[in-house]
């Protein structure tokens, strides 16, 4: 009997040191910690055929990813990079690309002197004469081009009501419907041929007061009226401004990202600039670029202050994910997994991006 006991205490003892060991690795329902995937990232320049650095814009279409320049259009075919200017493409009206954005199977190109759009294959002019500030186009075929005094829509190039305001950014949404950002007045959006603002509220100076101006409906609560990109995201419309980025139905829904800034104050009779604090970890406030995953797990928001990455309310530690990154990020885009970076100095590629969230996926 004793023997049988002493075996028995053993076998206990024995059990006990494995559910330990079971405890501490994860037993009873405890996470293993996984380590930070680290992502790294190739870079093109001059001696890969990208003879001009400066990167004025980025889209993705296909297979073919699309870099604007001051020197032309540069485009790579996933070997190497070609190059569509005045010389060899008379839809181009001008090398300086200002602006292109992909949407709806097409990439938007505004020029300095006229828009143009491709399909992948061929080029097709639809705006000559002028500076195309922003240039978008929905599936049914409609066109918009953007300029210095306001919108001109489809193929005979007819004011919209939209008015004489400065464009910078426009885009067609699922519905069809035109959302138009401006230099100063906020978005319009222009739907059966009737336009409608939005501008967030603002401070400005007259004389020597403080002025508070109202917002435009009274519930819009866009952090800046200069609009510099806009996205579908979701079920919205991502905003990037120059005071923050804003996520929007453009109805009751607005979600706002801002840095730390400065802001007009007034103490008595004198005004002053002071800092706030921001509501987020958002790299910076100017937002000048946006773009997507495929199915929107992750929002890429190109700042004055660095590339921010938004993972549902959570941004990421960019540094950490992607270590090494330069300043002087210009822009980006999402090709089939590979996340593109446009800079003051090249074009980065970081290869198969979309392992960070294909465990997500799985679960």
């Amino acid at each position: 009997m004793k023997g049988i006991n002493n075996v028995k205490n053993k076998i206990a003892i024995l059990l006990l040191f494995v559910c330990s060991l079971m405890t501490l690795s994860g037993c009873f329902g405890g996470k293993k910690e996984v380590k930070q995937k680290v992502f790294t990232f190739t870079k093109y320049s001059k001696s890969e055929g990208l003879t001009c650095e400066q990167i004025t814009s980025l889209a993705a279409l296909g297979d073919k990813i699309y870099a604007g320049t001051d020197k032309g259009l540069f485009i790579y075919d996933g070997v190497n990079w070609g190059i569509q200017n005045v010389k060899n493409n008379n839809k181009l009206g001008s090398n300086l690309i200002v602006n292109i954005q992909s949407l709806n199977g097409k990439v938007w190109i505004g020029t300095d002197n006229g828009a143009c759009y491709t399909d992948g294959n061929n080029f097709y002019s639809i705006y000559t004469g002028g500076r195309a500030r922003a240039v978008s186009g929905s599936k049914s075929g409609n066109t918009a081009v953007g300029t210095a005094y306001g919108v001109l829509v489809d193929k005979n190039n007819t004011a919209s009501g939209v008015g004489q305001h400065e464009i910078s950014y426009m885009l067609y949404d699922t519905q069809g419907q035109l959302w138009v950002g401006t230099r100063k007045e906020g978005v319009f959006k222009i739907s059966g041929g009737m336009a409608r603002q939005y501008k967030g509220p603002a401070k400005t100076i007259m004389g020597f007061s403080l002025v508070d101006v109202p917002a435009n409906p009274s519930n819009c609560r866009l952090p800046g009226n200069l609009i510099k990109s806009m996205i579908c995201y979701k079920q919205y419309i991502a905003v990037g401004t120059t005071g923050g980025l804003c996520i929007t139905d453009f109805n009751n829904y607005y979600e706002c990202y801002t840095a730390r800034h400065k802001e007009f104050s007034q103490k008595g009779s004198e005004i002053t600039d002071e800092e706030v604090e921001g509501n987020s970890k958002i790299p910076g406030n100017k937002v000048s670029a946006l773009a997507t995953t495929d199915n929107f797990e992750l929002l890429f928001v190109v700042t004055d202050l660095g590339l921010g990455i938004l993972k549902g309310n959570e941004w990421l530690d960019v540094n950490k994910i992607i270590p090494g990154l330069p300043d002087g990020i210009t822009s980006v885009a999402w090709c089939n997994g590979d996340l593109w970076l446009g800079t003051d100095d090249g074009v980065l590629r970081v290869p198969k991006f979309s392992e960070y969230f294909a465990n997500d996926e799985a679960k």
